[in-house]
């Protein structure tokens, strides 16, 4: 389990890279696509956190960033969840953890799912975002999983 996680977070970076890429030969970035962009990273620092223990609940996940400091969450997220991965066992990947939501609502659930979650979250916003570039006739970047199998091997530049 332990290498599909970490395999999952490395096509998770890649697949944002692809959208920075996009972002950076942009003059402007549309509005929701940034947002979802923030919500996404936001988010997976946030799970990350609650899953170690120190949810931090100053992250707003509905508030766009600047896209320099987003690109730099990205890469900090990606570090932060690959050194969890690396370092978890599958004790940890099965254990129940409690948390609450933005709600105040408590729930409990196994880290492997939260962490599959976290993934999927992404990638249901990035598909988002192919649909909103397309509207106003840009064409987005393929993300899709079986891509990244095909052209990537080695290890992530993560500066």
């Amino acid at each position: 389990m332990k290498d599909y996680f970490l395999r999952l977070y490395t096509y998770n970076h890649w697949a944002n890279n692809r959208y920075f890429q996009l972002f950076d030969r942009q003059s402007q970035i549309p509005e929701r696509v940034h947002l979802l962009m923030s919500h996404v990273l936001v988010a997976q620092k946030l799970w990350l956190s609650r899953i170690k223990g120190n949810p931090d609940l100053s992250l707003h996940i509905w508030k766009p960033l600047p896209i320099d400091e987003l690109k730099a969450m990205a890469v900090e997220n990606t570090k932060n969840w690959l050194e969890y991965l690396n370092n978890a066992n599958q004790s940890e990947f099965d254990r129940m953890m409690s948390y609450q939501n933005f709600q105040k609502i408590d729930y409990t659930n196994r880290v492997s799912d939260i962490i599959i979650h976290t993934a999927n979250h992404a990638t249901y916003h990035r598909a988002q975002f192919a649909t909103m570039f397309r509207q106003i006739g840009i064409d987005p970047p393929n993300t899709d999983f079986i891509t990244f199998a095909r052209e990537f091997s080695g290890e992530l530049n993560l500066g």
